[in-house]
């Protein structure tokens, strides 16, 4: 009876979409005619509606994924059909409710019996009688079962057994109260989220922004929101998951991307990939580049900004036409006096409240200086006896008299644009003159000879960014970005503590929302090793630390085996959730593109959508690739130049994998000389590549495993 009865409520919901479609088609058609007169207006009607047809079109073969029966203690009862969206009726009749609304929460959050959820107007209280999950495909109901919690192992595999494909899986059907704590918390809170490989850290901070954009929607726009991923081949990766969230206009970075738009100033970024590839071989010093990344660098510029600060004030009196209206003195005691109130918190703001209080000075002056003036264009007219000249002298007066009475605005401009700020040129300054703010001898000769020498080549390196927005920030403050409120970094184990204090600088009206995990912190010379300081120094102790333990990516086998790295590394080890599958499969093999090609086979024939064969680094990835493609594969390789990937065979390297996923990775080689147990860096690369498939995991090697490993000689 309830199968039939929930089968025949389907269709209904099924038919009742497909008007709402209609009238939305409706609509839309009638918007030209209707807004003719307000061009602007009717471009956002268009675009809303076209969103808003797109989402029912999507959505219509499975309206929803859970119903929730509710009955409030004035026994007011609500039966929720809850989808990835919220549709209601021409008359405003709800047929599905938007699983971002708070009723929705008891779904995730409750157990069946008395259950309770937080609505704008206050708690609800009440009993939760019913919470139901359905299996719908192409519009056909394939079962339903009734449940006390979705947190329950089973009740996952069928979301996680199945294959992916290109892009990160929608997960509004099966997120965990763990995770739903995450994605509910309040817009105002600063979040730092440590998660475990495979918990789910860039889903929930897509689907918090989701909830944020919906719930928030009357006070904050979706583009008051950014979010930044680790480079641009990842950004592309969740790109296409907003939009199925519901989500459209939302911005999207990377570091080195917000850096550049920031900072807006011409430069060339040295390649950030081969330099992580000399670190990983241990080929270079990470002193200079550690020390870049810290807050001591920061301490540094103060002392260099501080000295700029002042000697912006050219070194002369003010004049006009020769004639001295106020002296540099008078000037640089004014500045001193701004640059003492913290209110005025970078250079271009001091200048012009420098300017508005001088030109105020001027106003009061006026009389006085109208003598001056008179007295000093008579004294030039004495001492001439041709009429033009004269002449030209009373014009003088005139234009100087117009300057007095609007208080000389426009030349005191004039005299404080001499300057030469830009950002690239301080910073060379800075460099050149290191020795004045630096107390470390040795460090300091190598970082001058070594930053001098590339900035002659017009490179910038990663590790300058922080300091250059820095520069910027003490110059021009950051009002192009007052307006954001919301922003996300993802994969933030590898950021240092000055990329940390920047963001919080430029972005002074923002909350923030960090996900990461330590484990996976494969920048050694630059990641951060605890949150702690991220809590306590950057947010001043106004922000809270929560984690997430369980993992729900990989198989039970493949996560214990991962779990060895982390324990050698003395690191929190994650919990998978029990679902199991193959041993992870270890090929001792001389051959290894041969190799290669068998497991690729085998993949394929068990219809696996995304197979990955991982490598420590570009050139190795980029090798097989080659090999492959050589042998007639079809296949796309992925490096720091590709920004998209659409599914099949790939090769990548291991520190672009982080954050993605796939149904069948293949490390192609993992011998101890290669992944050397001994360096921290190799380690964290390698636990990053094995804990990216769903479902199988294949570890080539020819010689030596690593040390951390099941060696199955």
């Amino acid at each position: 009876m309830d199968f039939e009865f929930e089968k025949e409520h389907l269709n209904n919901t099924i038919k009742q979409y497909q008007e709402v479609i209609e009238d939305t088609e409706l609509s839309l058609n009638s918007l030209p005619s209707l807004y003719r007169s307000n061009p602007e207006f009717l471009d956002n009607a268009i675009y809303t509606t076209k969103i808003k047809l797109n989402n029912l079109k999507t959505n219509i073969n499975k309206p929803y994924f859970a119903r929730i029966d509710f009955i409030d203690e004035h026994n007011k009862e609500d039966i929720c059909y809850i989808g990835k969206i919220g549709v209601t009726d021409y008359d405003n009749n709800i047929i599905t409710v938007d699983w971002r609304a708070p009723i929705s929460s008891l779904y995730y959050d409750s157990n069946v019996g008395n259950a309770s959820y937080n609505a704008p107007d206050g708690t609800i209280n009440g009993t939760l009688k019913i919470k139901r999950q359905y299996d719908i495909e192409n519009g056909i109901l394939k079962s339903f079962t009734n449940v006390d919690t979705v947190a329950n192992d089973e009740l996952l595999k069928p979301y996680l057994d199945v294959n992916v494909d290109n892009r990160l899986k929608n997960i509004v059907s099966s997120i965990q109260s763990e995770q739903n704590s995450i994605i509910r918390k309040d817009f105002g809170k600063n979040l730092i989220i440590q998660g475990v490989a495979g918990s789910g850290k860039t889903t929930v901070a897509l689907h918090r922004v989701a909830y944020l954009v919906y719930n928030y929607k009357n006070n904050i726009n979706a583009n008051q929101y950014i979010i930044i991923g680790p480079n641009k081949f990842f950004i592309n990766y969740i790109s296409s998951v907003l939009p199925d969230l519901d989500v459209n206009g939302v911005y999207q970075y990377d570091f080195i991307e917000l850096a550049k738009e920031y900072i807006s100033e011409n430069f060339i970024l040295n390649d950030p990939d081969y330099k992580l590839i000399n670190y990983i071989n241990d080929l270079k010093d990470s002193t200079i580049d550690k020390l870049k990344y810290s807050l001591i660098y920061k301490e540094q510029l103060d002392k260099f900004m501080y000295d700029i600060n002042f000697s912006i004030i050219p070194n002369k009196d003010f004049y006009i036409k020769d004639f001295k209206i106020l002296t540099k003195n008078e000037i640089m005691d004014t500045y001193k006096e701004i640059s003492s109130n913290n209110s005025f918190s970078n250079i271009n703001s001091r200048v012009e409240r420098c300017i508005l209080l001088l030109s105020k000075q001027i106003e009061l002056r006026y009389d006085s200086l109208m003598i001056k003036l008179t007295e000093f264009i008579n004294k030039l007219s004495d001492e001439t006896s041709d009429k033009n000249e004269i002449s030209k002298l009373a014009k003088i007066r005139e234009e100087i008299k117009k300057e007095l009475m609007n208080g000389c605005r426009q030349s005191l401009k004039k005299y404080f644009t001499n300057n030469n700020l830009s950002v690239i040129n301080l910073y060379k300054n800075f460099i050149t003159n290191y020795d004045s703010y630096s107390d470390n001898s040795d460090i300091t000769i190598k970082l001058k000879e070594y930053t001098l020498n590339i900035m002659k080549q017009n490179l910038i390196d990663a590790e300058d960014l922080p300091a250059l927005m820095y520069i910027k920030y003490k110059i021009c403050g950051s009002m192009q970005y007052s307006n954001i409120k919301q922003i996300v970094v993802d994969e933030a184990q590898d950021y240092g503590d000055f990329n940390f204090y920047i963001l919080k600088c430029i972005f002074n009206n923002s909350y923030f929302s960090i996900y990461g995990d330590l484990a996976q912190s494969i920048y050694s010379y630059k990641s951060i090793t605890s949150w702690n300081s991220v809590q306590n120094i950057i947010f001043e102790n106004n922000a809270d630390i929560l984690t997430l333990e369980k993992s729900y990516r990989t198989t039970v086998e493949i996560m214990e085996e991962a779990n060895n790295i982390t324990k050698m590394l003395n690191l929190n080890t994650a919990t998978p959730v029990i679902r199991h599958g193959k041993q992870v499969n270890y090929i001792k093999s001389n051959d290894k593109i041969n190799s290669i090609i068998n497991e690729i086979n085998k993949a394929l024939e068990n219809n696996y959508k995304s197979i990955a064969i991982i490598s420590k680094t570009t050139n190795e990835s980029n090798s097989i690739y080659q090999e492959l493609f050589n042998r007639k594969i079809n296949i796309t390789n992925i490096d720091n130049s590709n920004t998209q990937y659409l599914g099949g065979i790939c090769t990548i390297p291991s520190h672009l994998s982080k954050g993605l996923e796939f149904d069948v990775v293949i490390i192609s080689d993992a011998n101890e000389s290669i992944f050397n147990s001994s360096n921290q860096t190799d380690m964290k690369l390698l636990y990053v590549s094995m804990t990216r498939p769903l479902h199988e995991l294949t570890i080539i090697y020819s010689d030596n495993l690593n040390k951390a490993l099941k060696n199955n000689d």
